[in-house]
């Protein structure tokens, strides 16, 4: 077997575990109402760090695939599938930082017309 099919099987493993950690944790916000696996919380961590060695997997991958084939239109026409997954995994992640960001942005909200409500209170108090 070489390196390139060891890549590949490493690669699927790898995803699979991230779309377990997706399902396990990040249900909400692929639209579940509960998640599909239910695993311990302490496992999260493993899960949000899961992406880093996926990443270098998926590049080393590409790399070792390019240098087989030495040309860019043989390379994407016949490996356009591994190039997809690579584009998709920060898509898939970023979910994860929306999450966050709307929380902060409501919060942000609740604040501002915190804010506003005192001020105009101040005002009215003044006259």
């Amino acid at each position: 077997m070489n390196i390139s099919k060891i890549l590949d099987i490493a690669t699927m493993v790898v995803v699979l575990w991230f779309f377990i950690g997706i399902i396990s944790f990040e249900y909400k916000v692929i639209g579940l109402a509960e998640p599909l696996i239910n695993l311990p919380k302490e496992w999260k961590l493993f899960f949000d760090i899961l992406i880093w060695p996926l990443i270098v997997l998926l590049v080393s991958d590409l790399v070792i695939k390019y240098r087989k084939v030495n040309d860019p239109k043989k390379f994407v026409k016949k490996y356009w599938i591994d190039i997809v997954m690579l584009a998709l995994i920060p898509i898939f992640s970023a979910f994860k930082f929306l999450k966050v960001a709307v929380s902060l942005v409501k919060k942000l909200k609740v604040l501002k017309m915190g804010t506003k409500a005192a001020h105009k209170t101040k005002k009215s108090l003044k006259k």
